[in-house]
């Protein structure tokens, strides 16, 4: 019996765990999100121009799915369709560093890199 109740223990202990580790990985997202998006502003405020002038070598087409307008906080403008496409309610007075995500080849989201729409090749900068 007692060894049950050790057992009962043990996988209770295990998802607290597990459960603390996601809210650590989540957290770790929000905050390096944050903290990206100051570094975006900053960089577009003292550099518009070779930001307008990367933004040529980007290919690819935006693919809908919204993840960078929530990357650290869920943008207020974010809807999506019937399809699960996103959808900006503000589309044509949206933000300018919206239209430009991403504007370089260092310029994703940590977390979304590998799944944005849009690429540069390398040493493209």
């Amino acid at each position: 019996m007692t060894e049950l109740i050790s057992k009962l223990e043990t996988k209770k202990w295990n998802q607290v765990v597990q459960k603390m580790h996601q809210l650590a990985h989540r957290i770790d997202i929000f905050c390096s999100a944050i903290l990206f998006q100051g570094k975006r502003r900053i960089n577009y405020f003292f550099n518009k121009r070779a930001v307008h002038h990367s933004i040529t070598k980007r290919s690819g087409n935006c693919l809908r799915c919204g993840r960078c307008c929530h990357a650290s906080i869920k943008c207020q403008h974010l809807e999506y369709d019937e399809n699960g496409l996103s959808l900006c309610k503000v589309y044509d007075q949206k933000p300018i560093l919206c239209s430009l995500y991403p504007y370089n080849e260092t310029d994703y989201f940590d977390h979304l890199r590998d799944t944005c729409g849009y690429k540069y090749e390398e040493g493209s900068l």
